[in-house]
């Protein structure tokens, strides 16, 4: 659990409190959508467990009606039973951290993920990878470095360890993720068939984790994005997913499975715990049907003091966090667009490629699917993203399915037999 100076108060939390505190860790938000779920299905109000609550001074006031949420995927090994790719289970850093603002306004949540390495300065520690923030003091620091650092105020804090995150989805059932080829990750264990795949808590994890990702192209394998920018990437794949399976049905009569199973994994800050969550959920209801817009800090590798580092890239950079400041959107750039020959057409892929260009997509590059004999047009984007209907729109044919998309890439066209 976190370093910090203070040590942490157990609170026994209402089950209502705890699901939305859980749907917020995994969407990297949701203060209302679980409540809403609890509240509409008559989920028992007095059922409780412990969650640790940790008193981080720093935090801002909302200025507004809108919140911003700082997440941390802690790294801590403890509770692992197999550290065969995890190393050492000694300190903890974070891991993952996402920064996530709900507009009550537009019903939209936006996610923004920063690069564990991003090179800032940390007060009282000089200047480090943002992480070490983490294991330098602990939540407080965080929070405090990420707005001094990226000017973004921070309303509440959540955390959750590696035990937790793999809890979290077996609990659910599995995610599901779409592979264009078979991927596998060396140091993090990742290792997945093409195709969807239904990953359980480890593999998930390690899908998360990585940051060797290789895909096997042609009979060989080729190293896809492998770095810190694309594991945020692939993080948020994860999230999306997550939020696809609470959104179904089946997910609310597990509600207080999933609670209880994280309890002692995850930290929230104290505001939270005690804050109305009920007015929270009825001023953020719509997010319910709302988007989820997800972007990554641009950021460039270099190396400092022999140590490799991730430099803020501007003026994207600043850019995006004015953005996410604002609640505009990430970008109005044309949709970007990898397209796959799926039907063994000699030139299908590049025929394709100039009839998305000729309506306005841009087509970063093109290759061969996983076999040639797609009987339909497939354009695949995230969980949450409504890219994939305006393509096929525009194309007059196919059908949209959620995946994974590399990083780069809104969306992957796999061109089947049904080409007019």
């Amino acid at each position: 659990m976190p370093n910090s100076s203070q040590t942490p108060s157990r609170r026994r939390l209402p089950k209502w409190l705890k699901v939305t505190i859980i749907s917020l860790l995994v969407v990297a938000n949701f203060v209302a959508l679980a409540a809403i779920w609890a509240i509409n299905t008559g989920q028992g109000l007095l059922a409780t467990a412990d969650t640790n609550s940790e008193v981080v001074e720093v935090l801002d006031e909302a200025s507004g009606d809108d919140l911003t949420f700082l997440v941390i995927g802690s790294d801590s090994r403890a509770g692992l039973d197999d550290l065969t790719n995890f190393g050492p289970a000694g300190g903890a850093r974070g891991d993952v951290i996402m920064l996530v603002r709900f507009d009550s306004d537009t019903s939209a949540a936006q996610i923004l993920s920063i690069p564990r390495d991003l090179y800032v300065d940390i007060a009282g520690h000089g200047q480090n990878r943002i992480n070490s923030a983490y294991a330098f003091g602990g939540p407080s620091l965080m929070v405090e470095t990420i707005r001094d650092s990226l000017g973004v105020e921070v309303n509440h804090y959540v955390e959750i360890d590696f035990v937790g995150f793999e809890s979290l989805i077996d609990e659910l059932g599995g995610i599901e993720l779409w592979f264009p080829y078979q991927a596998r990750d060396l140091k993090s264990g990742l290792n997945v068939e093409p195709g969807t795949q239904t990953l359980d808590g480890a593999t998930a994890l390690a899908y998360a984790r990585s940051r060797k990702y290789q895909e096997l192209q042609n009979g060989r394998w080729v190293s896809v994005n492998a770095n810190d920018i694309g594991r945020t990437e692939r993080q948020q794949e994860v999230v999306r997913a997550i939020v696809t399976k609470l959104r179904r049905p089946g997910s609310i009569t597990e509600a207080g499975d999933i609670a209880a199973a994280l309890a002692r994994h995850m930290t929230i800050d104290s505001t939270l715990a005690s804050s109305s969550v009920a007015g929270l959920a009825w001023a953020f209801r719509g997010i319910l049907a709302g988007s989820i817009e997800a972007t990554t800090l641009p950021a460039y590798g270099t190396s400092i003091g022999g140590r490799s580092v991730l430099i803020a890239e501007e003026p994207e950079a600043g850019a995006v966090l004015a953005n996410f400041r604002a609640g505009i959107a990430f970008s109005s750039q044309p949709l970007r667009i990898h397209v796959l020959n799926g039907n063994g057409v000699a030139g299908s892929a590049g025929d394709m490629s100039r009839t998305l260009e000729s309506k306005g997509f841009l087509v970063e590059s093109v290759g061969d699917a996983d076999t040639a004999d797609y009987a339909q047009t497939i354009v695949v984007v995230p969980s949450g993203s409504g890219n994939g209907e305006i393509i096929v729109e525009a194309l007059g044919f196919g059908v949209v399915e959620v995946g994974t998309v590399d990083n780069g890439y809104d969306a992957v066209v796999i061109v089947g037999a049904d080409v007019p």
